[in-house]
Parts: structure tokens; C-alpha cells; sequence
């Protein structure tokens, strides 16, 4: 009698903790929900900054421009590990403004963009809150706003393989600052 009321009293618990839990889920409209174990999605993002660049040349001397506005690019890949979400974070050193190139990438990504991985790291749930919150806030590019230039200033790719959305994301969200900077 007393085994089958401690078995009562477990299974009333595991209830309760299971509705009192709360689990995360992806929303069924991002990019993200569609990954399998072991898929990834990648994530390149061009914004415009305002920075002064400084330049070292072979023989010792250093230059510094005046402050001007230069287009960054990043991409970050994020894999599936089945329990978790990795990021994986590169950065481009072509800093031209308008950027041309940066609608190429919907295509395929060219070599002469240069991306140099910075660092990589797990994702929270509030990471993934924010790609999905980029995703739906951001409205479909079209043509004519493909080039990253002074009216579009701040664009997202999304691309898994053949499938990608380019979206122009109105206010300063940058994914580096929202999953890097705490």
C-alpha cells in the first residue's frame, strides 16, 4: 500500500512540474523551426556605421581617415546540435558604402569577401528570441533595395541552401550587438 501511494504522490509531482515548466518552442514561421540535427541556417547582415579607419602600411606609418560611413557585414552560421543551437561568427573586411555585393550573396558567397571567423558560442533562448524577432520584424527587400546604401542601411539574409529571405530591417537592430554584447 505504501509503494503504490509514494508512486501516486511522484506521478501527481511530475504533473504538476511539467505543467508548472515552461518550454520553449520555436515559432513555426521562422527559418529556424525548419532545422533539423545537424542543419544550419546562416545569417548575413549588413548595416551601415559611422567610423574613422585606420590604416598601417608596410613601412611603419600609420594614417587615420576622418569619420565616414562604411558598411559591415557579418555572417553568422547557426547549427543544430539536436540540444542546443551554435553561432559561429565571421566578419568581412570589404567596408565599401553603397555595398553592390551585398544582394550577391542570396546567389552564392564569393571568396573575395574575405570573412574571418571571430569567435563561436552556444545560443541562449533569448538569442534565438532574437533571430526570430529580426525575422518577423524585418519587411521582404525588393528590388530596388537590394544595394545597401543610404536608404536601406540595415539588411538581413537568411539563407538555408537554395532557400533565403533578404529582409530590410528598419531601426539599428545588429545581430552582433544583440547576441554579443550583454
Amino acid at each position: 500500500m505504501k509503494k503504490n501511494y509514494c508512486i501516486f504522490i511522484l506521478l501527481v509531482a511530475v504533473k504538476i512540474y511539467s505543467q508548472t515548466a515552461t518550454s520553449f518552442s520555436l515559432s513555426a514561421s521562422s527559418m529556424l523551426s525548419a532545422l533539423k540535427k545537424g542543419d544550419s541556417l546562416i545569417y548575413y547582415q549588413c548595416h551601415v556605421e559611422e567610423a574613422t579607419q585606420q590604416v598601417s602600411t608596410a613601412s611603419g606609418q600609420s594614417f587615420t581617415s576622418a569619420p565616414q560611413k562604411y558598411t559591415i557585414t557579418e555572417k553568422f552560421v547557426v547549427i543544430n546540435d539536436s540540444l542546443n543551437f551554435r553561432c559561429k561568427y565571421f566578419i568581412s573586411s570589404m567596408i565599401i558604402l553603397p555595398n553592390r555585393k551585398f544582394s550577391g550573396l542570396k546567389i552564392r558567397e564569393k571568396a573575395y569577401w574575405n570573412f574571418k571567423k571571430e569567435k563561436e558560442t552556444l545560443l541562449s533562448e533569448k538569442d534565438l528570441k532574437y533571430l526570430m524577432a529580426l525575422e518577423n520584424k524585418g519587411r521582404e527587400a525588393i528590388e530596388y533595395d537590394y544595394v545597401v546604401n543610404k536608404y536601406t542601411t540595415n539588411q538581413l539574409i537568411i539563407r538555408k541552401k537554395k532557400d533565403f529571405k533578404q529582409l530590410v530591417i528598419d531601426g539599428n537592430y545588429v545581430l552582433s550587438k544583440l547576441l554579443f554584447v550583454q
